[in-house]
């Protein structure tokens, strides 16, 4: 039980912290602006995050340094420590809000659909317009990830696999195959798609978006046929 709560003055005289005594534990509780330290320390890594975004999509990850990363978010060199321990980490935790903001988008426009077939073709148009709209965010997903540290990568494979969780839901059910066989093959569709949209991206062998739903498609509609038919 809490038996002492005394206000202390900080930084020049305002009123900026709790001393929290229960039994003979003593908690220093800072307060500024009405925020905690632990929300103070959650909007410096977004920022840091949101520099990591325009950073990475606008000069890649190896034309990006930490001094960039800082100046970008407006903080001092302490500061990138707290969140994060190098820049690929950074780099994770960029990949990782994108990742959430594509499944996001593709299960939003899945769901206005019967799924199957109509449902996989809604996810990889969901997934080609947001490339085309957002070409930084699309070079990050598809090209950028590939190049940072093994916290990147490991981040990387654990977004594909979210994403396959998604196809694997799409497919036709099977008492033919199990619940792994069914995520390898989305798995597989998705790895495919990746390798297609980064073709794209970089603007080789002349594909368009259009083109690139219908490949995606064709592989879907074959692997749904084929589940279907044992």
């Amino acid at each position: 039980m809490v038996i002492d709560l005394t206000w202390c003055t900080l930084d020049g005289g305002d009123r900026g912290a709790a001393v929290v005594v229960m039994g003979s534990r003593r908690w220093l509780v800072r307060d500024y602006d009405g925020k905690t330290a632990a929300e103070r320390i959650a909007e410096r890594r977004e920022r840091l995050i949101d520099a990591g975004v325009e950073l990475f999509g606008e000069r890649g990850y190896a034309a990006t340094s930490i001094r960039a990363v800082l100046q970008k978010s407006g903080l001092r060199d302490r500061y990138f420590g707290e969140s994060f321990a190098d820049l690929d980490s950074l780099l994770a935790a960029v990949y990782s809000r994108l990742i959430d903001e594509e499944i996001s988008g593709c299960a939003a426009a899945i769901d206005k659909t019967n799924g199957g077939s109509e449902g996989a073709r809604a996810m990889i148009d969901t997934i080609t317009r947001s490339f085309e709209k957002n070409p930084g965010k699309a070079r990050i997903k598809s090209r950028e990830v590939l190049s940072g540290g093994p916290v990147a990568r490991e981040q990387r494979q654990a977004g594909l696999r979210r994403l396959a969780e998604l196809v694997a839901d799409l497919l036709p059910p099977s008492t033919a195959l199990n619940r792994s066989d069914v995520l390898l093959l989305g798995l597989s569709i998705v790895a495919a798609a990746d390798e297609l949209l980064m073709t794209w991206m970089d603007s080789a062998e002349g594909l368009t978006r259009d083109r690139v739903v219908d490949v995606v498609m064709l592989l879907f509609d074959a692997t749904a046929h084929h589940i279907s038919s044992t």
